[in-house]
C-alpha cells in the first residue's frame, strides 16, 4: 500500500476511534450503558444491553430513529459509526440508543433502584 495511501487509513482510524470513545462516554453518562468499538468491515459500537432487554428489538428500534443498528453475534446490539461523523451525528447516535433504551426499561417495568445500578459507572 502507499504511503499516502497508509496515512489515510490511519487518519481514518483514529477519526473512528475518536467517534467510538464519544459514543460510549455519551451512553455511559446517559443511560450507564457499557459499549466499545468494533473494528472490522463495518465499524460499530457494540452496546450492552440491561438484563431482559431483547436484542432484535433494540437494533430494530434504534433503526427507525434513522440510526444504523444490527444484531451482532451472539445476540448483541451494534450501531454503525463513520469516520466522517460530526458532533451532531455522534449526538444522533447517543440520543437515539438513550431514547430507545429508557422507552425499553419503562414498557419492562424497570424499578428506579434496578436502573440506578446501570448509573453506577457515572
Amino acid at each position: 500500500m502507499p504511503w499516502a495511501q497508509e496515512r489515510l487509513c490511519e487518519a481514518a482510524r483514529q477519526a473512528l476511534a475518536a467517534v467510538a470513545a464519544d459514543v460510549r462516554q455519551g451512553l455511559l453518562e446517559t443511560v450507564g450503558l457499557e459499549s466499545g468499538w468494533v473494528e472490522g468491515e463495518c465499524a460499530s459500537v457494540l452496546v450492552q444491553l440491561l438484563p431482559g432487554m431483547e436484542p432484535e428489538y433494540v437494533a430494530h428500534a434504534i433503526n427507525l430513529e434513522n440510526v444504523e443498528a444490527w444484531l451482532g453475534e451472539n445476540g448483541s446490539v451494534r450501531v454503525g459509526i463513520g469516520p466522517w461523523h460530526t458532533t451532531k451525528d455522534v449526538d444522533q447516535v447517543i440520543l437515539a440508543v438513550t431514547k430507545v433504551v429508557h422507552e425499553f426499561t419503562g414498557l419492562l417495568g424497570v424499578d428506579a433502584e434496578t436502573h440506578g445500578r446501570a448509573h453506577q459507572h457515572i
